[in-house]
């Protein structure tokens, strides 16, 4: 995928295409100060192209009607319905496409090594440049260290895969901003872990460009996909500027030589540096009879807070809830054939550094689960909580030491050849 950068901009009433095309005709010189600022060899020119929405949007549909592509999205679309991460009428394939349709500033390709700004970014001559230099710093980290090779996981490590692109796009990020700080006579402006705060601070907010009445579709968005699409830039920023406070940008590329391995340790920049590697979780080889394995992914320290605060968990207690994250693995089983997310079985296992960890994850899970199951709780203990639906199926949580299980909308009738503990399966680090 490209490297993008996902911000609104302001549109003035008359495009300065004369502003950008002059930019750009200084994108060698701007290269070499890039790279200067960032203390990488600028190795060749990297070429540049403006495009207009319409075209960013064609290869879009291009680059998303492609076979493995178009499918992973669609699983990942079911997936996300049935834990009730997005509506069950959600059309998550258009949606993304037009989200980014929306949100794309720029970007860089490492597959063609060409660099891509939206012709809209003329409007605003100083954004532009910001635009320019955080897209540039890409093409000089896919000079330095393979981009396409760094990004490439398996596609069931989602949460390892955010990780490294949240360190790609934040050091794009803190790279920008550098630039416009220097302009300033700012030298290293994350020496005060203040100035990294605030800029934490403004990308949680609504965007205050946009024009009263016109439709944001990012803030429209389900919270879940607004999170994994801001966090490479905020959390990742915030990441590259705790390992830039007091080293220099060598630091940051010790980063891309030994990756992060979680959206824990990117929100958590001392995990990384102790090296905390999550709990690995895979699935049995043959994890329920008549169901076929439709999706299983990673959610990480990120995607179980988002999963709680989809579900009614407020901030807080879904912070301190992800905390002690160790491992996980969600499924998602179906029928051969069945495309409805309603008829679809959601598995899940969830390791945690302590018991205590556990116990407080449970809670909040709890809440989670009685939040979004229309029905009634069937019995609880200590260990178990079940859950009756009005459809007729069940779902529970159940704990054992530091681990957790989460069901959700399993028939009845099958109830009770359902065993998630072997279904996924932990491979505890031994002590």
């Amino acid at each position: 995928m490209w490297r993008c950068l996902f911000v609104v901009i302001a549109l003035s009433a008359v495009a300065r295409a004369d502003a950008l095309s002059d930019l750009l005709a200084h994108t060698d010189e701007v290269a070499k100060n890039v790279a200067h600022v960032r203390g990488l060899r600028l190795k060749h020119k990297i070429p540049n192209e403006v495009v207009d929405r319409a075209e960013l949007r064609k290869r879009l549909i291009e680059n998303a009607a492609e076979d493995k592509t178009a499918g992973e999205t669609i699983a990942e679309g079911l997936a996300l319905q049935r834990w009730g991460l997005v509506p069950l009428d959600y059309d998550y394939s258009a949606r993304l496409l037009d989200l980014f349709s929306d949100q794309i500033a720029g970007y860089y390709d490492p597959k063609t090594k060409k660099l891509t700004i939206l012709d809209s970014a003329a409007s605003d001559p100083d954004w532009a440049a910001m635009v320019l230099s955080h897209e540039l710093d890409h093409g000089l980290q896919d000079q330095a260290f393979d981009l396409e090779k760094f990004e490439k996981l398996p596609d069931d490590e989602s949460d390892a895969s955010l990780a490294r692109h949240a360190l790609v796009e934040g050091d794009g990020v803190a790279l920008m901003l550098e630039i416009a700080f220097a302009q300033n006579g700012i030298v290293n402006p994350w020496v005060d872990p203040g100035v990294a705060r605030a800029v934490v601070s403004s990308m949680n907010q609504p965007d205050p460009t946009a024009k009263e009445g016109k439709a944001d579709l990012f803030a429209q968005a389900p919270l879940a996909l607004r999170e994994a699409m801001l966090f490479p830039y905020r959390d990742g920023f915030a990441f590259v500027a705790a390992l830039r406070r007091n080293k220099p940008w060598s630091a940051v590329d010790g980063a891309f030589k030994r990756a992060p391995r979680s959206t824990e340790q990117i929100l958590h920049v001392d995990k990384y540096l102790a090296d905390e590697k999550p709990i690995p979780i895979t699935v049995a080889a043959s994890p329920l009879a008549g169901y076929t394995l439709q999706d299983s992914a990673v959610w990480g320290e990120l995607g179980m807070r988002s999963f709680l605060r989809t579900h009614g968990v407020s901030d807080e207690v879904s912070g301190r809830a992800g905390e002690g994250w160790g491992g996980d693995r969600v499924t998602v089983l179906a029928h051969e054939g069945e495309t409805n997310p309603r008829k679809m079985i959601g598995v899940g296992r969830f390791e945690w550094d302590t018991e205590i960890d556990a116990r407080e994850a449970q809670a909040a899970l709890e809440h989670a689960i009685d939040e979004m199951t229309v029905g009634a709780t069937m019995d609880q203990t200590l260990e178990r909580t079940r859950w009756l639906a009005l459809d007729g199926t069940v779902s529970w949580i159940e704990r054992k030491g530091a681990g957790l299980v989460v069901v959700i909308g399993a028939p009845v009738a099958i109830v009770d050849t359902i065993d998630p503990w072997t279904m996924l399966v932990a491979k505890r680090p031994k002590h």
